[in-house]
């Protein structure tokens, strides 16, 4: 009897040791990730991205994985947006054209897109990035759209069908108007010589910039008292900033100078035939006039012919009045020069045919663009169009473009003027954010 006793407790104990060993084998499965894993992909934990410096490093792309498509629970929408059901994302995908805006293949956004991307991680994680009736979008969440679209890049070319899947899509209850800009060339010395008598300005030491009574302004100091900072009248006509050692170059006509200004940066054409890039340094406060509209509203030309063209061929004949009326636009940019590519607003060079500037107030700094807008063909001329429908970046931003308005980089030199001063058209404009910046915050 106690041997049949014994043998019972015997084959117990075999059955629990065969039954311990088990769940120590699946727990292993399951620390290794082999069980229970299905079709899901891992995502690699938030702090671990932070610390090898989030996506801007190179290779970390390559590591990353989609966590399934979840659907968030509600989806935000305010006064000047409304959002795309996932089937109109899809109709809005089938007309997009990376091709049209030059790109071969979707990878090709990755330098762009990583310059808005480092952008966006140097804000304030937890602060808004766009505040709207209805909606709040923070930093965070635009981090994790670019980063999120990074990662689908390179799947992009056979399958853009995911970026309907995996993204909000936005649309403007405004279609905004669409303008050009480009970056010029213009004949200039870096020295004075003959023939080269305009000068091109750097920041000047005594222009600041802050909160004064409550307000963001730009001023000079002047017998301890804060000053506006000199108008455009002031530096062309009265040439207060002679003789300051201001002057970083000298161009052969003036009229080039201020379209510089206006579109923000330049190239210099020296006279060996070298070039250098000249890109804003600062502005002097004051609001912007188009030198088109001035005449204009002189009676000095007619409706429809205001262009840069026209402008210069009136001030061929009237060069005596040149600097007065310039002036009538107190608006001036000053300038450093560099050897870098032209710099958007976030500080990080421009690409031609995907840079957008826009309203930071409307479309934040950084964000991911759908555009479709209808554009001059290579020629320039208005009677030759053509469709882009593409991706846009907001890197950039101007006096002028406020509210619903876009204004579209075209790119650098003399050639692709006509392109850009002839764009003046309503554009289909889309704002992306990653479902998963939705849920997740």
């Amino acid at each position: 009897m106690n041997i049949i006793i014994r043998d019972i407790h015997v084959g117990h104990l075999a059955r629990f040791l065969l039954v311990g060993l088990c769940l120590i084998a699946m727990l292993s499965c399951v620390k290794d990730g082999s069980v229970f894993r299905g079709d899901v992909e891992p995502i690699p934990d938030k702090k671990q991205t932070a610390s090898s410096g989030s996506l801007c490093q190179p290779g970390v792309m390559d590591s990353l994985t989609l966590r399934s498509v979840l659907e968030p629970s509600s989806i935000p929408v305010y006064d000047m947006f409304f959002p795309l059901t996932s089937d109109e994302g899809l109709e809005n995908i089938a007309r997009l054209d990376i091709g049209s805006q030059g790109l071969a293949s979707w990878t090709a956004l990755e330098g762009p897109v990583r310059r808005s991307l480092a952008y966006a991680l140097s804000r304030p994680q937890d602060k808004p990035a766009l505040t709207q009736p209805g909606m709040v979008l923070s930093w965070a969440q635009v981090v994790r759209s670019l980063e999120e679209f990074l990662v689908l890049l390179p799947r992009l070319d056979e399958n853009p069908d995911l970026l309907a899947k995996r993204f909000v899509w936005y649309g403007m209850r405004k279609n905004p108007l669409m303008t050009g800009y480009y970056t010029p060339e213009i004949e200039a010395s870096l020295t004075r010589q003959p023939g080269y008598d305009f000068p091109i300005y750097g920041v000047p030491e005594d222009l600041r910039s802050g909160r004064i009574r409550g307000r963001d302004r730009i001023y000079r100091i002047e017998r301890g008292k804060v000053s506006p900072y000199y108008e455009r009248g002031d530096m062309d006509v009265r040439k207060v900033l002679d003789g300051k050692g201001l002057e970083i170059a000298w161009a052969k006509d003036p009229i080039d100078v201020f379209y510089m200004q206006v579109e923000g940066c330049g190239r210099l054409r020296l006279p060996d035939g070298t070039t250098r890039n000249v890109l804003y340094g600062a502005k002097n406060g004051y609001g912007f006039r188009s030198l088109g509209r001035i005449l204009h509203s002189r009676g000095l030309l007619p409706k429809g012919h205001m262009s840069k063209d026209h402008v210069k061929a009136y001030f061929a004949k009237h060069p005596e009045q040149m600097f007065r009326l310039m002036a009538e636009n107190r608006s001036y940019v000053f300038f450093r020069l560099e050897n870098s590519p032209p710099e958007g607003t976030i500080g990080k060079p421009l690409t031609p045919m995907v840079s957008l500037a826009t309203d930071r107030e409307l479309l934040p700094l950084g964000s991911l663009l759908v555009f479709e807008a209808e554009i001059p063909d290579s020629g320039g001329k208005p009677s030759g169009k053509r469709i882009v429908a593409g991706i846009g970046l907001a890197q950039d931003t101007g006096t002028a473009i406020r509210g619903s308005r876009v204004d579209y980089y075209i790119g650098e030199g003399n050639m692709v003027e006509p392109i850009a001063n002839n764009i003046m058209t309503e554009a289909t404009v889309y704002l992306l954010i990653s479902k998963e910046a939705l849920i997740n915050g």
